[in-house]
């Protein structure tokens, strides 16, 4: 399998992940590779955490990618470190998290990252579902501005274990082809199966969110999911090659 949503470094908001303990993790729960972006800095500075990031997927470039991770509100600092991750430092995309930053995803202070992202072919990240910051009406209005950039969105757009955002989260994927459904969080596999099954497995990667979620347990949405063996390789590693114009694996 390969992961598509990690993260490493020290986290402002107390949790930490090494490459050693992600290494380790991989290995024990069968994932093969994993796409990793910085923690909230406790410094706040994203350009050192992106640094160290490229660092690790430098040293263990079978196991690791990275997304570069920058805060809108930074303005023009924020595209020249988007610029930097993706051309200078080789990064795969950039991750977005609403909530984290306090920004509204569909805000004009995401334009211009969206138009770097538009001009190279690399995906965003966007961390899903959280309310007044991220939610399927905010990320499916920033997906209809910009419908030739891939957007993944996280929980599956939505984190509301009600299950009352399903159905918005299920009608912002129908109206924007452009959004890409990740797995960590979305407790019910039959909104899973529901995605696959109406909008098609291409649709679909798996995703831990580690370490805020157990990589482990995070994988199990995926292999008790009621799909065939060759959509569940899809959504578990396929798709992920597609999407991150990942290099192919031995």
């Amino acid at each position: 399998m390969i992961d598509v949503h990690a993260h490493l470094g020290d986290g402002l908001f107390g949790l930490s992940l090494t490459v050693d303990d992600l290494l380790a993790s991989m290995a024990a729960n069968g994932i093969e590779h994993t796409i990793v972006s910085p923690l909230k800095p406790i410094t706040y500075q994203f350009g050192p955490a992106n640094d160290a990031l490229a660092a690790a997927v430098s040293a263990h470039p079978q196991q690791l990618s990275g997304l570069g991770r920058v805060d809108p509100w930074q303005g023009a600092d924020a595209v020249q470190e988007a610029v930097r991750c993706l051309d200078d430092l080789g990064l795969a995309g950039l991750f977005l998290h609403p909530d984290e930053e306090h920004f509204p995803a569909n805000d004009e202070i995401v334009f211009p990252l969206m138009e770097i992202l538009r001009d190279r072919q690399r995906p965003l990240m966007l961390a899903g579902g959280y309310r007044g910051t991220s939610h399927p009406s905010q990320i499916g209005d920033l997906a209809r501005q910009f419908p030739d950039v891939t957007i993944v969105a996280t929980h599956g757009g939505q984190l509301n274990i009600s299950g009352m955002l399903l159905l918005d989260a299920m009608r912002m994927f129908q109206a924007h082809p452009n959004v890409l459904f990740e797995t960590s969080g979305v407790y019910r596999e039959d909104f899973i199966e529901d995605v696959v099954t109406e909008l098609g497995v291409e649709r679909v990667l798996f995703g831990s969110n580690a370490p805020y979620m157990d990589q482990g347990f995070e994988t199990l949405r995926v292999s008790l999911a009621h799909c065939s063996d060759d959509q569940k390789r899809q959504i578990g590693r396929e798709n992920a090659v597609r999407v991150f114009q990942l290099p192919v694996l031995p």
